[in-house]
C-alpha cells in the first residue's frame, strides 16, 4: 500500500511541476484563438459593408417567366366564380342553378347591333336555357368546375370572347354529434 502511495505522490509532483506550462499554452491557445475570431469577425463586417453598397442583380429571364406564369394562375384562380351548394336538408337535391348574364355587353359604335354565342368547354355537361345565343342563360349544375366560353360579335364580324370558369361546389354535411350520458339505473322501472 506504501508502496502505491508514493506512485501517486509521484505522479502528482510531476503532474505540479509541468501544470504551469500546460496553463501557458492553454492560454496561449485561447489568446491566439481570439485573435482569429476577432480578425473573421472584423472581415465580415468588412465585406457586410461592402455587400450593402452593391447593386442587387436583375432577375433572371427564367425567373421573370415564372413569376408571370405564377401571377396569371393566380389571375385565373381569381377570376373564377365559386358558389357552395346549399344545404337543403334533403340528399335527393345534387344541383344548383345558376345564371350566366351578359346582357350590359355592347358595342361602343352606336347602332351596331351585338349577337352572343355561348359554349361549355369542360365540366360535366349541361343544358344552356333558353338557348346557347341568348345574353343571359342558366343551367343546373352538380358540384364540379365548368368553364364556358362567350363570344359577342357585331354585324361587321368584329368579336371578342371570354372565358368564365364556374365552381361549385359540394353540398356542406358536418358529421352529427354523439351526446351520451352514463347513469346508475334501470329503464325497466
Amino acid at each position: 500500500m506504501t508502496h502505491f502511495l508514493n506512485l501517486i505522490n509521484n505522479k502528482y509532483n510531476t503532474v505540479k511541476r509541468f501544470f504551469p506550462f500546460f496553463l501557458l499554452v492553454l492560454v496561449a491557445g485561447m489568446v491566439f484563438g481570439w485573435k482569429e475570431y476577432e480578425s473573421r469577425v472584423r472581415e465580415a463586417a468588412k465585406n457586410k459593408r461592402t455587400d450593402s453598397l452593391t447593386i442587387p442583380r436583375e432577375p433572371s429571364l427564367v425567373t421573370i417567366a415564372r413569376r408571370s406564369q405564377l401571377e396569371q394562375m393566380a389571375l385565373a384562380e381569381r377570376s373564377k366564380v365559386k358558389v357552395m351548394i346549399e344545404h337543403d336538408n334533403s340528399p335527393l337535391t345534387r344541383t344548383y342553378p345558376m345564371i350566366l348574364d351578359a346582357t350590359e355587353s355592347f358595342d361602343p359604335d352606336l347602332g351596331d347591333e351585338i349577337h352572343f354565342k355561348w359554349r361549355q368547354t369542360s365540366g360535366p355537361k349541361v343544358e344552356l336555357k333558353p338557348n346557347p345565343f341568348s345574353g343571359k342563360i342558366s343551367f343546373e349544375g352538380i358540384a364540379g368546375e365548368y368553364v364556358f366560353e362567350l363570344t359577342v360579335s357585331d354585324d361587321y364580324g368584329a368579336k371578342t370572347t371570354v372565358i368564365k370558369t364556374v365552381v361549385i361546389e359540394p353540398e356542406p354535411n358536418v358529421p352529427p354529434v354523439i351526446e351520451m350520458k352514463v347513469r346508475q339505473g334501470s329503464e325497466l322501472n
